[in-house]
């Protein structure tokens, strides 16, 4: 399996400091990316959060974030990064936008 990120998941990754209260944010950051990578080898690892199409959406948590991917064949694209305290249907309506393309 490979992973790859879309440009709006990394912008929320890049963001992470803007809303997390950690002290050292490029660690926390950074752990969180090493946390995606478990994927490569449990895909399925998150739980189903919402269906699209023939999409399935899974969320992965770490610690005060979700990561937001969905597998196609041998890739998992992660398609989002949400901290808990953001608004979630706010962030779904784009990633529905992400989704049609």
């Amino acid at each position: 399996m490979v992973i790859k990120w879309t440009n709006s998941a990394l912008l929320d990754l890049k963001s992470v400091s803007c809303v997390s209260k950690k002290e050292d944010v490029s660690k926390y950051a950074s752990e969180l990316f090493e946390y995606s990578q478990q994927l490569k080898q449990f895909p399925q690892l998150g739980h189903i959060y919402k269906y699209f199409k023939q999409i399935i959406v899974r969320r992965l948590i770490f610690q005060e974030h979700s990561i937001l991917y969905y597998n196609d064949d041998d890739v998992i694209y992660i398609i989002a990064i949400i901290h808990h305290k953001q608004d979630i249907n706010k962030k779904l309506k784009n990633i529905d936008l992400l989704l049609k393309k």
